[in-house]
């Protein structure tokens, strides 16, 4: 496949470029759809999400656009997917990968979609986990399997189409050769009887050298639409360094200045602490590093370790964390797990400590973890909606960002997206990775 051959039904019209930092307006146009975003734009969380959900939060567009995402984790997740896939008539196949990536098809009927899948290892090779006693073993997707779930993601995906991701860096089960012929295979299935824009991934923790491989192969491949995958890292310190490096290698390799950027699995807060009430948010930040779509949040994946029935282990963990009781640290854990974004300060603030009055019950954001992420996106998304408009007449970052207290009391976050306009060569850059 030549550069020719990939269309990124996608139009790119630049409104107002920021003289302080990296934060740009576009009017992008979805092609098959002729709908046009004015972007930075928030896509809103929707796995597990309903219509009755959604009607909840006040001022959520009649046609919202929502991302289902999907983190294969675990080895039953692995082997969920394997018998989805390969066990299931058509229909239940279907009804499967709706229940997999938590797809409510009452709303997903109704809105703008798409889906991102990140894979932690080459899901084409088999591999075991678990203790010895009880040791599970995954088979590896095959050729077959694949495309299935390839057409189920993009008949899935109203908006546009994300091809999924594997992880690359520090796996012995995958080569960048192969990753590169990973991502052409799924866009050329992806591609068969298409419309959509399509999105070819990568990922924020490569190297030097493979960032540099893949991008010259995008551009070889004229994959102009690129979805980043945060896989769970904060938008701050050597991330946020390692993002504005990513950036600034697309321009100089591409040479494209209408690259799209989708934004994806990032970790919500920086630093987070049981301790404190609040956290700085990083998701927001996104915007001032480059994003057009601002995809949905995802928190690391730990095997779980703590026995939530064991009274003994949680009143270790009680001790450890200078809690008096575990009942104080169940409920200190509660709210840590459970904040939301507050966008006069730009900090992830503590139910308990909230300033204003939510349009849902505390309790309600404490037990259900899929409305709790979707307040929090509506919220942003509307955060990232006033952004523009202000930026946009001001056309200064700071100005803008010396309203939030979350930047005020971490000047390194200022330090990170303000830019000072001076002639730096590409090796100051490289230097963050």
């Amino acid at each position: 496949m030549s550069a020719r051959d990939f269309d990124p039904h996608i139009s790119v019209e630049r409104i107002t470029h920021a003289k302080d930092g990296d934060y740009l307006i576009k009017q992008i146009e979805l092609e098959h759809l002729r709908k046009k975003f004015e972007t930075p734009f928030k896509v809103l969380a929707g796995n597990g999400i309903n219509e009755n959900d959604a009607g909840r939060i006040p001022g959520i567009p009649s046609q919202p656009f929502f991302e289902y995402q999907k983190f294969v984790s675990n080895i039953r997740s692995w082997n969920a997917l394997h018998t989805i896939l390969n066990d299931k008539s058509s229909s239940e196949r279907i009804q499967g990968l709706d229940s997999f990536f938590n797809i409510k098809k009452r709303m997903w009927d109704s809105a703008l979609t798409t889906v991102s899948l990140a894979f932690p290892k080459n899901p084409f090779v088999a591999f075991s986990a678990g203790p010895d006693d009880a040791r599970k073993t995954f088979p590896g997707l095959d050729e077959n399997g694949y495309i299935c779930l390839l057409d189920y993601i993009h008949s899935a995906s109203k908006a546009f189409v994300l091809c999924p991701d594997v992880r690359l860096e520090k796996r012995d089960d995958i080569s960048p050769a192969q990753y590169l012929a990973f991502v052409d295979q799924s866009i050329s299935i992806l591609m068969d009887r298409n419309n959509k824009p399509i999105f070819a991934p990568l990922h924020i923790d490569l190297s030097k050298k493979n960032l540099e491989e893949v991008l010259s192969h995008y551009k070889s491949r004229g994959y102009s639409n690129i979805w980043i995958n945060f896989d769970a890292k904060s938008c701050h310190g050597i991330y946020s360094s390692r993002l504005r490096t990513i950036i600034h290698l697309i321009d100089r390799i591409m040479e494209n200045p209408d690259v799209t950027l989708y934004f994806s699995h990032i970790k919500k807060e920086i630093l987070p602490n049981i301790q404190d009430d609040k956290a700085p948010a990083s998701d927001i930040l996104t915007q001032f590093h480059g994003a057009d779509f601002i995809g949905t949040d995802r928190e690391p994946w730990h095997p779980v370790r703590t026995d939530w029935n064991n009274d003994d282990a949680l009143r270790e963990l009680a001790s450890k964390h200078n809690f008096a009781s575990k009942e104080e640290y169940l409920a200190a854990h509660a709210l840590h797990k459970h904040r939301i974004f507050d966008p006069e300060s730009y900090y992830y603030r503590n139910l308990d400590h909230y300033p204003q009055k939510l349009p849902i019950a505390s309790s309600t954001l404490l037990q259900d973890n899929a409305v709790n992420q979707f307040l929090n996106s509506a919220l942003i998304h509307a955060e990232v909606e006033r952004t523009k408009e202000s930026i946009g007449e001001m056309q200064s970052v700071k100005k803008y960002l010396k309203t939030k207290a979350a930047i005020r009391e971490n000047p390194e976050l200022m330090e990170n997206i303000v830019v000072q306009k001076t002639q730096s060569g590409l090796v100051d850059f490289l230097g963050n990775l």
